[in-house]
C-alpha cells in the first residue's frame, strides 16, 4: 500500500478540517480497515471515517481540527506499514 495523496479542505467557520487520503496498491479492503481503524478509531464512535473504494485503490475522508493535520502523514504511514 502506497499513499497517492493527502488533501486537506478547510470548513468555514470552524477550527476543523476536512481530510482525504487516496491509497493506492490495497491489496486487501479488510486489512486496509483494520489498520486504518487500529489508528484513527472506530467510524461513528471515535470519528466520522468514511472509507470509499473498489480494487486496489481507497479513500479515507473524516474531520480533524487544523491544529492536528501535520500528523495526519505520519498516521497514515504508521497505519499501513
Amino acid at each position: 500500500m502506497k499513499i497517492e495523496s493527502i488533501v486537506h479542505e478547510a470548513i468555514n467557520d470552524t477550527d476543523r478540517v476536512i481530510t482525504t487520503v487516496v491509497i493506492d496498491e490495497v491489496s486487501s479492503q479488510c486489512i486496509l480497515a483494520r489498520l486504518i481503524i487500529k489508528v484513527l478509531g472506530k467510524p461513528g464512535i471515535d470519528n466520522d471515517l468514511e472509507m470509499l473504494g473498489s480494487g486496489d485503490r481507497w479513500m479515507i475522508v473524516w474531520t480533524q481540527p487544523k491544529g492536528q493535520i501535520h500528523q495526519t502523514r505520519e498516521l497514515i504511514i504508521q497505519a499501513i506499514t
